[in-house]
């Protein structure tokens, strides 16, 4: 590991409960710990750092991480509006929604909005909600980056759509993540307990911290092979907050409904090696529960770097999940989607198999 990403640990940990209160110093060329800082989307924490004394460096590097971590507000003050324009929009639609991750993490989980950037918008909408609220935005301007692979399919199997609208990505979500594990998950239940932030003046619903934490424990186990430090931190930061803590007994249950065992177990464990934070025992409790070894199985196509891979790896596991009575319209939504060529269509699944 270099010096730089041992920098960036170091920092991504301060604030956390159990984390070493030893100051930072940083020793490497500045462009270098920028990018690893930016990488892994922690310049908020490393400014926070250098405003309170915790992390040192010669005046050339400090400056460079404030100069970066300014552009990056920039930005994400401008995904934010987004965020409001969507939230809006489906509120006067009658679409009941709550915003995901960093828009809504910036503003409940962290000590300050400036700790928590984000590159996208992430709302939840109910499935029998996801063709209004997509047709809504493309009314709007917005423009799908995939077409549907059949009629119904986004309403039915799939986990989110991805648009873009001037130059910002909002990803609307059915259900929290891919495959199997967001088969066997139970998105009507995110619906129950609301809570609102107030964001440039208007009410962003979103999840509350129990929700937030179950969220966050799949994207990390999930969402990358190697997630990024601000999504292993909000994890950590979800389940110790000393004014707003999750619930455990909730969390369990939830975890339990949804088989998520495994899940849970691997974000525990990736959040422990890289960050220096102490997570209360419940939580902690998961790197060494045993888990059902289908659970264990189902995680294995997740590890596919590669998004074609990881999609054509996850395809089998999925129809494995589904009931029977879903799986032929799943298998030709995924085996032959619209518009595509049969005879190259089961030529490329015969080069994949």
């Amino acid at each position: 590991m270099s010096a730089a990403s041992r920098a960036a640990e170091r920092i991504a940990s301060i604030g956390l409960i159990g984390a070493s209160t030893e100051l930072i110093e940083i020793d490497d060329v500045s462009d270098t710990i920028v990018s690893a800082l930016s990488d892994e989307r922690v310049l908020g924490v490393a400014v926070r750092g250098i405003d309170q004394g915790s992390v040192l460096g010669d005046d050339a590097t400090l400056a460079s991480i404030i100069d970066a971590h300014d552009a990056v507000m920039a930005q994400t003050m401008r995904i934010e509006i987004a965020a409001i324009e969507t939230s809006r929009m489906l509120d006067d639609a009658g679409i009941d929604h709550r915003v995901l991750k960093g828009a809504a993490l910036a503003h409940t989980a962290s000590v300050r909005p400036a700790d928590r950037s984000f590159r996208d918008v992430d709302v939840l909408v109910d499935g029998s909600d996801i063709d209004a609220a997509v047709a809504l935005l493309v009314r709007n301007g917005a423009t799908r980056a995939i077409a549907e692979l059949r009629p119904g399919y986004d309403a039915r199997f799939g986990k989110s759509v991805t648009l873009r609208h001037n130059g910002i990505e909002i990803d609307m979500h059915r259900v929290l993540s891919p495959g199997p594990f967001g088969v066997w998950m139970k998105p009507k239940e995110l619906f129950l307990l609301k809570r609102t932030i107030e964001v440039g003046g208007h009410g962003l619903p979103t999840l509350d911290p129990t929700d937030h934490l179950v969220h966050a424990c799949y994207h990390v186990a999930l969402g990358q092979v190697t997630p990024v430090l601000s999504n292993l931190r909000d994890i950590a930061m979800l389940a110790s907050s000393p004014t707003d803590p999750a619930d455990e007994e909730r969390f369990e249950e939830t975890i339990k409904r949804w088989r998520g065992g495994a899940v849970v177990k691997r974000a525990v464990r990736l959040t422990q090696a890289r960050l220096d934070a102490t997570l209360p025992q419940f939580l902690s409790d998961y790197a060494h529960r045993p888990v059902p070894a289908a659970e264990l199985e189902m995680i294995a196509p997740y590890l596919d770097e590669d998004p074609r891979g990881r999609f054509a790896a996850l395809a089998p596991s999925t129809l494995k999940a589904l009931p029977m009575s879903d799986r032929p319209a799943y298998a030709l939504a995924v085996g032959l989607p619209d518009g595509s060529d049969p005879v190259a269509r089961v030529k490329d699944i015969l080069r994949r198999r």
